[in-house]
């Protein structure tokens, strides 16, 4: 059924065991409370305006929009509490009827809580004056209970199926109102999201231009270059602005080996049979995807003009291993051309490769030169990933 149908007067279980708990401390509920921001902020007019609607409409001395969390409940909106208790605005769950329409998700009502056996102990009774009570579930955008928008009487009241459809009606307005705040708020970090990274691709792309000229002797070197570069670029955002069309800027997630795969493909003169992928199923995540593209457009492209993918039967292993907090990510080489000693001198593709790694990316970087191919150990910070479905932090095994 939907949120906004009204539903069957339900009256309220006669026990509410672990399981109730159990949803109120769900850590995705509370998660979208959060979220929506309703938590001990001042009265807001749409909130009031509902409430009032709620008790003149129903005849009640008291309405609440009260949103739930673990431990208390806040009235976002109250009318009928001031005339006694003053500007009340939240209660602990011993005062607090509206945690079991949050648990059990569904309208409940009582007609003289004073002898429910789930209720007649609740402190509300005697503190703040609740005898019957009509609760309406309160959900936020992305569906999760929250809250209850609810009626009270101070006196015994047998509830209609009229007073449910009105009170859902009202209800469904709150919700509504939730949504366009969470829309808005989508909005202005879409907009924030897109304005940061258009100027950090300004910033890399001014970085690269600069140090390619001082790097190169003609200005068809300096063109083919620059290509290669902002094609990584391009990877990376091509892969990356799906999420950010839709707004999913706090869940931007790329699979650690399409994004290797799609760097390599263009260097590869033989196919993947030049290439040992051994990667663990993690995503890159936020602007670490556009420094790891660079890293790996760098990487590939010194093997493809110097180093094992200069030859046909030259290989590249690419391995990574997360342990603890680190993930290790080896480039090696073999099969190259022979390599008598280390590079007396560094291009700016290597210093583009380790800027991104250490300053960038905060992890650190070692190379070794061998006869037979150089290899580079990149350690990553953890936290640059996640699991493939990009909802949680990459953990080891």
């Amino acid at each position: 059924m939907s949120a906004h149908e009204p539903e069957q007067i339900t009256q309220f279980p006669s026990e509410s065991g672990a399981d109730a708990r159990a949803r109120l401390t769900d850590p995705d509920r509370l998660k979208a409370l959060g979220q929506t921001g309703v938590m001990d902020l001042p009265p807001e007019e749409p909130f009031d305006r509902t409430v009032r609607l709620a008790t003149a409409m129903l005849g009640v001395p008291v309405g609440l929009a009260s949103f739930v969390d673990d431990e208390r409940q806040y009235f976002k909106a109250q009318c009928g509490l001031s005339d006694v208790h003053g500007d009340l605005r939240e209660t602990p769950l011993s005062h607090s009827f509206c945690q079991y329409v949050v648990a059990h998700d569904t309208t409940l009502a009582v007609s003289d809580a004073r002898t429910h056996p789930l209720l007649h102990a609740n402190l509300a009774i005697a503190d703040l004056g609740v005898i019957a009570y009509l609760g309406v579930p309160i959900h936020a955008p992305t569906g999760e209970t929250i809250g209850s928008f609810c009626a009270i009487d101070t006196k015994p009241r047998d509830w209609t199926q009229s007073d449910v459809a009105l009170l859902t009606d009202l209800t469904a307005m709150l919700e509504t109102e939730l949504k366009l705040r969470h829309e808005r708020d989508t909005m202005e970090t879409l907009a924030r999201e897109l304005n940061h990274r258009v100027k950090n691709l300004f910033s890399i792309v001014g970085g690269m231009i600069a140090f390619t000229a001082r790097s190169t002797d003609t200005s068809t070197d300096m063109a083919q270059i620059l290509q290669g570069r902002l094609a990584a670029l391009d990877v990376a955002h091509s892969l990356i602005s799906p999420a950010i069309a839709k707004g999913e800027t706090d869940r931007q997630s790329v699979g650690l080996r399409p994004l290797v795969e799609q760097l390599l493909a263009p260097h590869l003169s033989k196919g993947w049979g030049q290439v040992t992928l051994d990667l663990p199923d993690l995503a890159v995540v936020g602007q670490a995807v556009t420094d790891l593209s660079l890293v790996i457009h760098e990487l590939a492209t010194n093997g493809a003009k110097y180093g094992s993918l200069s030859l046909p039967d030259g290989r590249v292993d690419l391995i990574a291993r997360l342990e603890g907090d680190i993930l290790t990510l080896v480039w090696r080489e073999t099969g190259g051309p022979a390599i008598s000693a280390p590079p007396t001198e560094r291009g700016f593709g290597s210093r583009l490769i380790e800027t991104s790694v250490t300053q960038q990316m905060s992890g650190t970087l070692d190379t070794d030169w061998h006869p037979g191919g150089v290899e580079h150990a990149l350690t990553l910070p953890q936290s640059l990933f996640v699991l493939p479905d990009g909802i949680g932090p990459a953990a080891a095994e």
